[in-house]
Formats: structure tokens, C-alpha cells, sequence
């Protein structure tokens, strides 16, 4: 069970923000005594979010001033931020101390933000953050990592199931259709179907490449076992375990890399896939790729369609699972570097708790980039396409929340309420409810990320010989303290689960 209590309830997970293309890279105007928010100054949040790589920011920006301008009395500087800058921006921009308030945080993330004292105690300011604990209720508690409550999950669906997304007009050329497909980790020649269907795309269409993104089997361990906050210690089988084992030396993660290598060696993946950063949704919108691989949720095809423009196949590859990261993975957190906390906290449970602004983040400016159409959804005005639209994203879960936005035009009826309702049938990892303390061991999750950084994307890619260099992999992983992270984590799981 989830503790209840306000004070030591509260979130997790994250920080980073980062300026990739910032619109506005303003400082903040109308600092406050002792962050109190006693200013009669206009103060400006600086917060950052994932965005489109370009467009209508500023525009939008100007939009929101508006609705904050009339709420808060306070102005926001957009810092907008694509998936292959996150890694990249973030930490220079903490490290150099420019004034951002907010971002948007992965897990992976969070030890080395917390050990570098980025992140603010959210349990400090619960006075300015009274909806959002009503809105994320037990769900809070995710986003704690010892004592401190890091941050805010966003709202959005819990179970973290993936698939392989191809395009459906070449599907349905080849002759394919989904229930040719059973693919189950049960038996790994399951996924054999899949290498034949790829065969066929490389043979027939020869400028199509058959996979290419920035996500594979085993880069999503968030779909395939508990990683308890990262990937140094996991518990398998989708959490129905509590023994920590090495996710690097499980057969799991071997078979998937194996798998990858047989695409890439016989030319079914782009040979920059281990490198290439940006998702395969803008690669599949580019028109020059078949298939992607990307966790879901239950509107995924046609927020597919909005991304991309092709109408899209789904191949399930994986059961669902709900666990703690699938709550607090991508979090929003207000960092040290804020001039005044008290008015980020402000406008952050502002943000949970406004529609328009949420609708604007996601869609971008009414009229221009969307309308609403007659049935009450988002849709592209006339004359405007995926191709042509100046500001449009449709990753809504990265967004405070995705509930208050309008669905995308050919959104079942009620979609959002199927949204909540999407975990009810997932595995519930038999650690649902915990969240590793990385502190006592920070120095060596710095270690291995370092080691991970070298191995990890090669590998799961299949640009190098799996065999060799997973042992290279596993022999640098324990010598930079691996099974000292793996029992700190065996340790504090089974305190936790003798007071469940």
C-alpha cells in the first residue's frame, strides 16, 4: 500500500531542463525577498519542455503570457526541448546556473541532479501545490526519493506495454496482416515473423528502410522488468520477482541484442541507429522508414497518425506492466537554479489545473496549427497536413496533463477516461509503490552510467557483435560498483516490502 501522508507524499524523478533552441533565453524579472513570492513584480518562470524542433514558440509563448498574465500575475519564458537535446543541454545549462525554474525530468536522470543539489524538496512548498496532490493522490508518492520529494508525475496512463509500429500501406502490400503475428518473450522465435517481414521490405522497397528510432527491446527495460529507478539492478519477468538481478547478463537482454544484430548485419536497420538520436516517429514522418519501435498507450494509432502522417500497423511485443518508474519516469521538477521557488511551485500547480495551457503546449496556435472540429476533438485546419503544420506535437504524456487537452481528431469517444482505465488488466510488479534511494550509492551510478554510455546503445542496437561485447560490458559494470548498487537496492527493497 501507498503511504497517504501529505508531508511524505509526493514525487520523484527528475530534473533536467534544458536550452536546446530556447525562445527567449530571458533571465528571470522580479526576484523576490527570500523567494517568498511577496514581490509585486511581474516574475517570469523559466520552464522548459519537450517541443517541436522549431515553429510557432514564440506565438505560443505570447499565448500563454496571456492566460498567466490573467491568473497569476506572472509572464513564462518557453524553453523548448527535443528528445536528442535533453541529454546534451540539460546538465551544461544546471551546471553553468542559468535561472530555469521548471522541467521536465526522466529517472534516469535524477541521482546525478540530486547529488549535484539541482533539485528543490517540492514537501517544502505543499502550500502552492494543493491541486496537483489532489489530482496524483496516491500516485505522489512515486516521486520521493528518500526524504525528498523531487517531483510531479504527469498525468498520463500507467501501464508502459511496447510494440513494433509499422506503416500500414506497405503492411497491407506485402500481403501481412496482424494476426500473423504472436510475438511473446516465451519464445523468442516469436519474433522471427518480424525479421521475414523486414526481408521483404528491404527486397521490394529498397529506398524504405526497415527499422530505424532511437528505441529498441533492450533500451526499454521500463517495458520488460522493474528497473527500480534505472537499469543497474532490475527485478525480471515484468516485476513478478523481488530478487535483483543484472538486467546486462540476463538472457532477456542477450536474445534482444542478438536479434538487433542480426538486423543491422543483414541491412534491415539504418547503420547509424546507435547514433542517430532523433525518434523513429520524425524518421516515419520523413517517409524513409517501415517500422519503429515505442511503448504505448491506448490512442497510440492515432496519435501515430498525427505524428507522422501514415496510418500505422501495431505488432504487440510485450505484456503490460505497471511499476513505480512507469509513474514517476518523466516528472516535472522545479530546480535550484529558480530565483523564486514559492512562484514556480505556483505555477506549476497552475499548469496541472489549466486546460488552455496544456492544449497549447501540445497543439500550438489556435487557428494556425489547430482547430476544433465538430466533433469537440483537435484536428489541422483546412488546408494544413502533418507535413505543413508550423507547431504540432501529440506527446501529451509529457505535458503536466494530457487530460484537460482536447483528443486528436478520430479519438475514440471517452478516450481519456480509457486512458485511466488502461492499467486495470497490466502486471503489477511486486514493487509498485518503491522508490530506490540511489544517495548512499551516487558515486557509482555516476560510474556506471559512464560505462552504460560506451556499451549500451551499440549493443541493443546490434552494431556490435553482442558476444564479446557483453562481457566486455558486464566485467566494466561490476568493476565500476555494480553489485554494490545491486545490493543497496536488494537492501532497501526488502525494508520495504516488510512494512507492505
Amino acid at each position: 500500500m501507498l503511504k497517504k501522508t501529505l508531508s511524505y507524499s509526493v514525487a520523484v524523478i527528475m530534473i533536467l531542463a534544458v536550452l536546446a533552441g530556447c525562445a527567449g533565453n530571458a533571465g528571470n524579472e522580479g526576484e523576490t525577498s527570500a523567494g517568498n513570492g511577496s514581490s509585486k513584480e511581474v516574475y517570469t518562470v523559466n520552464f522548459a519542455y519537450h517541443a517541436p524542433k522549431e515553429g510557432n514558440q514564440e506565438e505560443v509563448n505570447k499565448l500563454i503570457n496571456e492566460l498567466t498574465m490573467k491568473d497569476l500575475n506572472m509572464k513564462v519564458n518557453l524553453i523548448p526541448l527535443s528528445w536528442d537535446t535533453y541529454n546534451s543541454k540539460l546538465p551544461m545549462m544546471l551546471a553553468s546556473g542559468e535561472p530555469i525554474d521548471i522541467s521536465f525530468a526522466f529517472s534516469f536522470s535524477m541521482p546525478s541532479f540530486i547529488d549535484g543539489g539541482y533539485i528543490v524538496d517540492a514537501s517544502d512548498y505543499t502550500e502552492y501545490t494543493k491541486d496537483i496532490y489532489e489530482l496524483l493522490g496516491d500516485e505522489l508518492d512515486a516521486g520521493y526519493i528518500g526524504d525528498q520529494l523531487a517531483g510531479f508525475p504527469m498525468m498520463s496512463s500507467r501501464a508502459t506495454p511496447s510494440g513494433i509500429f509499422v506503416r500500414k500501406d506497405i503492411f497491407d502490400a506485402l500481403g501481412y496482416k496482424v494476426s500473423d503475428f504472436n510475438v511473446t518473450t516465451d519464445d523468442y522465435s516469436s519474433f522471427d515473423k518480424i525479421t521475414e517481414m523486414f526481408a521483404k521490405v528491404k527486397e521490394q522497397y529498397p529506398d524504405i528502410i526497415p527499422f530505424d528510432g532511437y528505441r529498441t527491446f533492450g533500451l526499454n527495460a521500463l517495458t520488460y522488468v522493474d528497473g527500480l529507478g534505472d537499469s543497474f539492478g532490475v527485478l525480471e519477468n515484468y516485476g513478478q520477482t523481488t530478487t535483483v538481478t543484472n538486467w546486462y547478463e540476463s538472457e532477456q537482454f542477450k536474445q534482444f541484442a542478438t536479434l538487433n544484430r542480426k538486423w543491422y548485419s543483414d541491412g534491415y536497420s539504418s547503420k547509424d541507429i546507435a547514433v542517430n538520436k532523433e525518434l523513429g516517429q520524425a524518421k516515419m514522418k520523413a517517409g524513409k522508414t517501415f517500422a519503429i519501435f515505442a511503448s504505448y498507450g491506448p490512442n497510440v494509432i492515432t496519435e501515430l497518425k498525427s505524428q507522422t502522417g501514415y496510418d500505422a500497423v501495431m505488432i504487440p511485443v510485450s505484456n503490460k506492466m505497471k511499476s513505480s518508474l512507469a509513474v514517476s519516469g518523466a516528472m516535472n521538477v522545479v530546480l535550484s537554479t529558480s530565483k523564486d521557488k514559492a512562484k514556480a511551485f505556483q505555477f506549476l500547480n497552475w499548469a496541472y489545473t489549466n486546460a488552455e495551457f496544456n492544449d497549447l503546449l501540445n497543439w500550438g496556435v489556435p487557428g494556425k496549427d489547430w482547430i476544433i472540429n465538430d466533433n469537440g476533438q483537435a484536428d489541422y485546419p483546412s488546408g494544413i497536413t502533418s507535413s505543413t503544420v508550423n507547431y504540432h506535437s501529440d506527446y501529451g504524456f509529457i505535458y503536466p496533463n494530457q487530460y484537460l487537452m482536447h483528443p486528436w481528431a478520430g479519438s475514440p469517444e471517452g478516450i481519456w477516461e480509457t486512458y485511466k482505465n488502461f492499467d486495470s488488466d497490466a502486471l503489477i510488479s511486486k514493487a509498485f509503490g518503491f522508490t530506490f534511494d540511489a544517495a548512499p550509492v551516487a558515486m557509482e551510478v555516476s560510474q556506471l552510467n559512464s560505462v552504460l554510455a560506451k556499451y549500451e546503445n551499440p549493443i541493443s542496437f546490434g552494431a556490435v557483435d553482442p558476444e564479446a561485447n557483453l562481457k566486455k560490458l558486464n566485467d566494466e559494470l561490476y568493476a565500476a560498483g555494480l553489485q554494490k548498487v545491486m545490493d543497496e537496492k536488494q537492501k532497501q527493497l526488502d525494508a520495504w516490502l516488510a512494512k507492505q
